[in-house]
């Protein structure tokens, strides 16, 4: 019984002197933690060594490595406080926490809803769990856990984080509303009144944004955050020099602070002073590549500067980029819309009828036609956008870098044929084209001399060997032309029936023709065949011989 007694005693004296050291270490520790966070840390290093399992080592160790941003190595002492301390919540939220700020969203859930299922009401813990679930893109989870801490209590950290879910979810008015509700809770809540400020901009609202804002700047008059936000309501109010202003001031603070160059580059943007603004979008998205926004401000500001080969490179590789946006629709129907801005031209579409080819601006046709074929072709820089013809729409063919079209148009009431045509920057060219009805009937032949018989036949003399011809033609409309044996001969063009007269070398012919156009092209063509007599037969005949020609009464007749 003596010997255990002297052993309670040791071990009693052994555990006093074990956390009387511990108390010292620590106050050592908190001496160096502060200035020298790593030089605490090799001190814990070494008292863990002899003391593995100390709780009050390792606690002080993670905050020592989460202070530090070491989430990881936090972590890994979080997790073994749990091992330790099962029924901890603390302990579990702690690590979970941790393993968030570390990016590890999947782990930190595990950990969080571990510390929840512990203490059902743990706020903390809920705190955190959203703000994974927004890391996770799990908005509606995230919006229904934080509708349940409301039910825990009202608080100013509840409604902030229902905002979050809100903003995240896109419904903008109830975000406002939840910010709003968290900073009436609490007043010097600085985060709550950046956010709101921040969802304020979003709808356009400055004065909710810059009042939001100022009480921002009330509780920190340093706040980098709510400068920012400031500037953005001094940009909505059209206040662009003290929105310029407001970020230049928080780039002098924070050289590196790319939000403040973003916004800057966007008011410089916005205020045409495109060659400031592509400065400062360089600047963000060297340090951050995947600045969607950024390249857009750049790429709008380089095609207002004519550079449109940078602009166009930058487009481009937003189009390529998008699908790894959440944004990835708005990307780009922005990127279409500009690219389509970029490559506006304003020249008119040039229209050319083919078939039928007008005379001008008329288009003559038969008198008794129906309707009228047009074949046509448009030349432009663009793609057509409509073609209309006479009240139709029609969609022409692209070949190669010109556009055919067909249509068919009405003429038997209509007397104009109208085309407009528009490319897709709304280039617009309008041709009216006047129809000209023309008659259809074929001219008539009447030739006198020599008068020929019913069927076409001339008799002649075998010795003649030119014979002097003459005639008249009658039509509705003017003569074009008169070919006799395949030459062209005068007439008097002035005269609706006019005559007509030729000499013909028949020497070696049996036959010839006479064709006649009028100026519609209505065009007939008569064969007179020559028959020559006999030589008794010409001998016995008193008609004079060789060439035959009437005096000029005669012909006259």
């Amino acid at each position: 019984m003596k010997n255990i007694g002297i052993l309670f005693l040791f071990c009693s004296f052994s555990f006093a002197t074990q956390a009387q050291n511990t108390d010292v270490l620590l106050q050592k520790v908190d001496s160096v933690l502060t200035a020298q966070p790593e030089k605490a840390i090799e001190i814990l290093n070494r008292a863990l060594a002899g003391d593995p399992n100390s709780e009050e080592l390792l606690k002080v160790r993670a905050e020592a490595y989460e202070n530090l941003k070491i989430y990881d190595k936090a972590a890994e002492d979080y997790k073994k406080l749990t091992q330790l301390s099962p029924d901890e919540e603390n302990f579990w939220y702690l690590r979970g926490r941790n393993l968030y700020k570390g990016g590890q969203y999947q782990e930190a859930l595990k950990s969080l809803n571990h510390a929840t299922k512990i203490n059902s009401k743990y706020l903390p813990a809920f705190h955190v769990k959203i703000r994974v679930l927004l890391g996770l893109n799990r908005n509606e989870d995230a919006l229904k856990v934080s509708d349940s801490t409301l039910m825990i209590g009202e608080t100013a950290m509840n409604y902030f984080l229902q905002g979050e879910a809100y903003k995240r979810l896109n419904s903008r008015q109830k975000a406002e509303w939840a910010y709003t509700k968290a900073t009436k809770i609490d007043r010097g809540f600085i985060e709550a009144y950046i956010a709101l400020a921040d969802i304020a901009a979003s709808m356009n609202k400055a004065r909710e944004t810059l009042t939001a804002a100022d009480e921002a700047l009330r509780i920190d008059p340093d706040s980098k955050e709510a400068f920012i936000a400031r500037s953005r309501g001094f940009a909505l109010d059209k206040n662009y020099n003290d929105a310029i202003e407001d970020a230049s001031y928080v780039i002098k603070l924070d050289p590196s602070n790319t939000e403040a160059y973003y916004w800057r580059g966007t008011y410089y943007k916005d205020t045409n002073k495109s060659r400031e603004a592509i400065k400062d979008f360089d600047f963000v998205l060297k340090a951050q590549p995947d600045n969607w926004q950024a390249l857009a401000g750049r790429a709008e500001c380089y095609a207002k500067t004519g550079d449109k080969k940078s602009a166009s490179a930058d487009y481009q590789k937003l189009l390529a980029d998008a699908p790894r946006y959440p944004e990835s629709e708005t990307i780009t129907q922005l990127v279409n819309r500009q690219i389509f801005e970029l490559n506006r031209e304003n020249h008119i579409p040039e229209l050319t009828l083919i078939d039928p080819q007008p005379g001008g601006f008329d288009i003559q046709i038969p008198d008794n036609a129906e309707s009228i074929t047009l074949k046509g072709k448009i030349t432009d820089e663009s793609p057509i956008e409509t073609l209309v013809v006479n009240g139709t729409k029609i969609s022409p063919t692209a070949v190669g870098k010109d556009f055919e079209f067909t249509a068919t148009v009405k003429t038997d009431t209509a007397n104009v044929i109208y085309i407009e045509v528009a490319d897709v920057y709304n280039n617009i060219n309008k041709l009216t084209y006047r129809l000209i009805k023309t008659e259809t009937a074929k001219p008539q032949i009447a030739l006198f001399t020599p008068k020929p018989s019913e069927s076409g036949v001339i008799t002649l003399s075998p010795n003649d060997a030119t014979l002097y011809v003459e005639g008249k033609v009658t039509d509705e409309s003017s003569i074009e032309s008169v070919v006799v044996d395949g030459k062209a001969v005068d007439f008097d063009h002035d005269s609706l029936n006019p005559s007509f007269s030729a000499v013909i070398d028949i020497g070696n012919k049996n036959r010839f023709t006479v064709t006649v156009t009028d100026r519609f092209g209505n065009s007939t063509e008569q064969t007179y065949t020559l028959e020559k007599t006999t030589a008794s037969t010409a001998e016995s005949e008193s008609a004079p011989p060789s060439v035959r020609v009437p005096s000029v009464e005669h012909a006259s007749q």
